[in-house]
């Protein structure tokens, strides 16, 4: 009566042991035909935890004296910082404005650089809020600034220092990433500095191309 229970027993065995040794073969097959190393159990499958996807909010590292505004995440958090204006705002608002970046660094040696990057509610929305934020420059006495790196809103304050020569130094340019609008800004420290934007959009634009 005992010989039942330890054949069934012997067999039990035999299949987990198969079980396993088919799993093991498998798992090296993946790995190229290699040997596992000790540390493979621990591996995360690929898109799993442990891989973080980049922001697609990105930002351009500007390097000298970048502040942390770490806790902007969503437009709101813009909002508090108090750096548009209410047509600004409004033509954000229209469009969807949702997820949000900022840096800001305020010691290189041309003036303050700030970039805004929103995700809008979708790409036709980003072009509708790029075109009105563009038009609105010039309301701000602001004048058209030829085209940088291929962009073509920008927008800088008017040469005029015999008329105003306390008029603060900025230029300005909007484009758009797919669903996102971006807002790089230079507020030069003299209007001779303002030719330096060129290299700032373009380290923007390196890690969000333009596409509108």
């Amino acid at each position: 009566m005992s010989e039942v229970p330890t054949r069934t027993s012997v067999l039990g065995t035999l299949v987990v042991i198969g079980v396993l040794a088919a799993v093991a073969f498998g798992a090296w097959s993946l790995w190229g035909g290699q040997p596992l190393p000790a540390s493979a159990r621990n591996v995360p499958p690929t898109g799993e935890a442990g891989r973080l996807a980049a922001d697609p909010l990105a930002l351009a590292d500007f390097d000298a004296g970048t502040e942390s505004y770490d806790h902007v995440r969503a437009f709101s958090d813009l909002l508090a910082l108090k750096f548009l204006n209410d047509s600004e705002v409004a033509a954000y608002n229209q469009e969807g404005a949702g997820a949000a970046r900022l840096t800001v660094s305020s010691k290189r040696p041309e003036g303050q650089v700030l970039v805004a990057v929103v995700r809008m509610a979708d790409r036709d929305a980003a072009l509708r809020a790029a075109d009105r934020l563009d038009a609105f420059q010039f309301a701000l006495s602001l004048t058209r600034h030829p085209p940088e790196q291929g962009v073509t809103r920008v927008a800088q304050t008017a040469v005029r220092p015999d008329r105003d020569p306390a008029a603060r130094a900025t230029v300005r340019a909007h484009y758009v990433h797919g669903d996102l609008l971006v807002r790089v800004q230079l507020n030069a420290k003299s209007v001779d500095l303002m030719s330096r934007f060129g290299p700032i959009l373009a380290a923007q634009l390196k890690v969000l191309p333009a596409d509108g």
